[in-house]
């Protein structure tokens, strides 16, 4: 048998069982029996290893192996920085492989081909640099609430997403052209999907995407391409967000006169091996050698290195292993070069889940040092409460904007009634030694996955946020979110969840006065229920510049700025913002 899972992955591989023996397009595969009485298969490959003259191409679908692959442990993750998560015990700046696309299936027991329950298609989060889909358990929502619930990995950071002429004139294909490789390989995935599920009890009519951080904008991101067109049925983006990189910035010099690139665009990252290599002095050399290498060269030159070469050319990570990196390219082809406007006739219609926790900034200040003290990942002490509060008030409705009420209106105007948007605002988390988590993190950043999953696993946080105290009121609102996601898998609208016996979820109005949003919270605080909140761009600017709680210009103008670069396209300011 061939073993598709790592030997470096912490978690063992599970012992096969025959009745889960299964034939797909990828070769048979045989699984396990699971946790939470459910079914699994861990590290199904659904293409072949995208390394060497597939670096930086279109993903080729994987070929039918003779040997039974034993899916009984994860594969690789893909290459990407080391952070908190603990994925692999290898040691060094980098863990994981450019061989990395593969899958994992969790189902209830007791399925057969007739069975034909709602799929949902897991993809994970981690600014698409970081993350991996076996860092999420998703038996219990399988097995509980009757789904096959799938995750995947998806090339990461520079191998994700890389425009660069060598590498655009050297094929014919559009999609090798698009510079989207970690996007093609969520549709070819959903493909896979479209094809092998029904062998696994799903229904390939009824597929479900949801993801969360990256992974809800990937989720944007597929709505928005004509090339995923008919492979889901239902969407589902928690914190996610519609911006895109444009291909000058993924790809000029940054001292192109008309249209700069990035720090970080592909020919910078070639100048920067080029001098590392020590082909060349300096940048300017670097610069001229670059454009004087023929396009097939470059390409070869680019395809020879090793991953870890790729990467150091890159600044240090800026969160939990994440970098600056150009990402969702709008080539024109994968995405519309215009961006994510979801205009009418121009998107994938498809009844569409979207929301974000209350406090989405909190999590990322919690980690960064200009805003806490901290003796490890979990003893913190913050240096400024109400500065600490104040901008995630501020970012985190930003966020909301960007990710929800905005891409909402849109949606709605342009024809899709079926948009259901949330806010998970839970922060009972208890006090430890002089910590109070509920103020440290709140409803931060993710913490509404352990909810969603149902095991509240979560990279170790869960040991900080769920005790005694809070544990069944926690349990109560995770049912009830396993529920509504459920129903949502199953009927493309959440109302009442599964069992019709929550508040009814409506569908978002636009206008003043009408339904927005449910609000996601324990019976302990305000319990769940309908708002008719939502935010606007112009609203905020407004409220910033009458903000008496801001006392120094510079800071109101940082804010200013930062609602101006997450889409806002007003020209409200402030004249002394103009001097600064």
């Amino acid at each position: 048998m061939i073993s598709c899972g790592s030997e470096n992955n912490i978690e063992e591989a599970y012992i096969e069982d025959l009745s889960t023996l299964k034939t797909t397009s990828s070769g048979q595969v045989i699984g396990f029996k699971h946790k939470n009485n459910s079914l699994a298969w861990f590290g199904i490959p659904y293409a072949e290893p995208p390394v060497d003259e597939l670096r930086w191409r279109s993903p080729v679908a994987k070929k039918f192996e003779k040997e039974i692959i034993k899916a009984t442990a994860f594969s690789d993750i893909c290459f990407q920085n080391r952070s908190f998560v603990d994925y692999s015990q290898d040691e060094g700046k980098y863990i994981g492989s450019e061989d990395c696309l593969y899958l994992n299936i969790h189902s209830p027991k007791n399925l057969d081909e007739d069975s034909k329950l709602p799929v949902m298609l897991w993809i994970h989060g981690g600014g698409n640099t970081t993350g991996a889909g076996s860092g999420y358990d998703f038996s219990k929502l399988a097995s509980e609430q009757e789904l096959i619930v799938i995750t995947i990995n998806y090339r990461l950071g520079p191998f994700g997403w890389f425009y660069h002429p060598s590498l655009i004139e050297t094929s014919s294909s559009k999609e090798d052209k698009s510079g989207n490789y970690g996007l093609l390989d969520q549709i070819l995935a959903l493909k896979w999907v479209k094809n092998n599920i029904k062998q696994f009890g799903g229904n390939p009519n009824n597929v479900t995407i949801f993801g969360e951080s990256a992974g809800g904008h990937n989720v944007f991101s597929l709505i928005s391409s004509k090339l995923a067109k008919g492979l889901f049925h239902r969407a589902i983006s928690q914190s996610g967000s519609t911006r895109t990189t444009s291909i000058e910035d993924a790809s000029n010099y940054v001292d192109d006169e008309k249209n700069p690139g990035w720090p970080t665009s592909s020919r910078e990252i070639v100048n920067n091996l080029l001098l590392t290599s020590n082909d060349v002095r300096d940048l300017y050399e670097a610069k001229i050698l670059q454009e004087s290498m023929n396009n097939s060269n470059l390409k070869n030159y680019l395809q020879s290195l090793s991953s870890s070469e790729i990467f150091d050319t890159y600044e240090e990570a800026i969160v939990a292993g994440m970098f600056n990196v150009p990402r969702i390219i709008a080539d024109g082809y994968v995405l519309p070069k215009e961006g994510m406007k979801f205009r009418r006739g121009q998107f994938n219609k498809v009844p569409t889940m979207l929301g974000t926790n209350r406090d989405e900034m909190k999590l990322f200040y919690a980690l960064d040092d200009e805003y806490v003290y901290s003796l490890s990942t979990f003893l913190i002490y913050v240096k400024d409460k109400e500065r600490y509060d104040l901008e995630n008030e501020y970012a985190s409705n930003n966020w909301k904007i960007g990710g929800v009420d905005q891409p909402a209106r849109k949606l709605k105007k342009s024809g899709n009634l079926d948009i259901y948007t949330y806010r998970f605002d839970w922060d009972e988390e208890p006090k430890y030694l002089w910590m109070d988590f509920s103020q440290i993190f709140g409803a931060a950043h993710g913490f509404e996955i352990p909810f969603i999953t149902g095991n509240f696993d979560y990279f170790g946080f869960e040991k900080y946020i769920i005790n005694d105290a809070n544990r069944q009121a926690a349990l109560e609102l995770s049912n009830s979110m396993m529920s509504y996601w459920a129903e949502f898998a199953y009927a493309g609208n959440p109302g009442k969840g599964r069992k019709k016996d929550l508040v009814n979820w409506q569908p978002w109005q636009n206008g003043p006065g009408k339904n927005k949003s449910i609000i996601l919270d324990s019976s302990n605080d305000k319990g769940i229920f309908m708002s008719e909140s939502e935010l606007f761009y112009t609203d905020e600017l407004q409220r910033l510049a009458e903000d008496n709680r801001i006392k120094d210009l510079q800071t109101r103008c940082k804010y200013i700025e930062n609602l101006k670069e997450s889409g806002n396209q007003s020209n409200f300011s402030i004249k002394e913002c103009k001097k600064l």
